[in-house]
């Protein structure tokens, strides 16, 4: 089955407090920064960012909540709303954290992973521990547009979740991996390198 008409968002702009206040997303993982090995790997889909403008290597389109630092249901709304502007035939949309380097591989096997169902409304991501990843998913815009309307700043994205019709999709450590402190940076580099990640502490 094909899959529906996307398009991607991916969330930067975060604080970065247990690595300094740093911008996660530039960070440097053997050579290339965490969003732009997210990006390369989206493939040819269109992409909105939210987060402040940047050279990515890549035509992406760029918006921000308002106010900035709303939260990342609001980035995502903010971000929803961009793509049907430039996209508005689009029927699904593909969830990304700006600081998941290796996690635009995922991005097919979730459109997949929605398609095969009609029952659905939501394909996430899960790690090896299970845990199902809501900024590495793909929804239905008909199953969200309204969860992402009125007073959304401050609110978790689990909110965009909540009651749905959902699938997981396990992918593999890496692919998971969002860089939040030195570890994952670390790891992130590890993997960037082909070596062994080490053990999972998550099995």
């Amino acid at each position: 089955m094909t899959p529906p008409p996307a398009f991607v968002v991916v969330l930067t702009g975060g604080t970065a407090r247990r690595l300094g206040g740093v911008d996660k997303t530039a960070l440097d993982v053997d050579g290339r920064p965490v969003l732009h090995r997210l990006l390369d790997d989206v493939g040819p889909l269109p992409v909105v960012v939210v987060g402040p403008a940047q050279d990515v290597g890549r035509d992406v389109v760029w918006t921000r909540e308002d106010p900035p630092l709303g939260g990342p249901l609001a980035a995502t709304a903010a971000g929803v709303t961009a793509g049907l502007v430039a996209h508005p035939a689009a029927e699904v949309v593909v969830l990304l954290a700006g600081d998941q380097p290796f996690a635009g591989v995922a991005v097919d096997a979730l459109r997949d992973a929605l398609a095969c169902d009609d029952e659905v409304d939501a394909a996430l991501a899960a790690g090896p521990d299970g845990r199902a990843q809501p900024l590495l998913a793909a929804y239905r815009l008909a199953a969200v547009r309204e969860r992402l309307t009125g007073d959304v700043h401050g609110r978790p994205v689990r909110d965009l979740v909540r009651g749905l019709r959902t699938v997981l999709l396990p992918v593999a450590r890496g692919t998971a991996l969002d860089v939040d402190d030195a570890a994952d940076l670390a790891l992130a580099r590890r993997l960037a390198r082909g070596l062994s990640p080490g053990p999972d502490p998550t099995r």
